[in-house]
């Protein structure tokens, strides 16, 4: 992984995530000074996510913190970049309230949607940089109650275009 920047993701949303020390040491032997992360998270869990975060910068590691419904949304105007989660089990419609909410007025930070993949979704916040597919299909009993062919009606396919423009293609490598 030479030259790329990387944001790692210790993926506390899948049924076999990796531990809190675990996902510390797995830092400590991987990631480059160029690359990114993610604070550990427990979705549903405001104070055990912000202890996360505070523990973390206790230690001495610098994650992009991670705002969940119901969190600091100071975040917003004094981080760099913060990613925004929790929003994957609303409908689309808190999801689209919840979303105007945070990021319809004034924000510094640039917003990465956790789980969030169409540009519908994207197009009214300029703050919202960036996104990825997460692993909703089909790992923790929540994601199960769907098929795959729900979920994907639901969703949609990537949108990534199979040829991506010159600019991300410098991004990435």
């Amino acid at each position: 992984m030479r030259n790329r920047m990387v944001i790692w993701n210790p993926g506390t949303f899948t049924e076999d995530c990796i531990s809190y020390q675990g996902y510390r040491a797995y830092i400590d032997r991987n990631v480059k000074s160029r690359h990114q992360y993610m604070q550990y998270d427990e979705i549903g869990n405001l104070e055990a996510t912000a202890w996360y975060l505070q523990d973390m910068r206790r230690r001495g590691y610098n994650p992009v913190p991670i705002l969940q419904p119901g969190g600091d949304t100071r975040l917003l105007q004094t981080e760099q970049l913060v990613f925004i989660g929790g929003t994957m089990r609303m409908s689309e419609e808190e999801r689209i309230r919840y979303l105007d909410g945070l990021l319809c007025g004034p924000v510094r930070a640039r917003v990465h949607l956790l789980g969030m993949m169409l540009p519908k979704w994207f197009a009214p916040y300029n703050a919202a940089v960036q996104g990825d597919n997460t692993s909703w299909i089909p790992r923790s009993e929540w994601n199960r109650r769907k098929s795959v062919a729900e979920w994907m009606q639901e969703y949609g396919k990537q949108w990534i275009p199979p040829e991506p423009r010159r600019s991300v293609q410098l991004i990435l490598f």
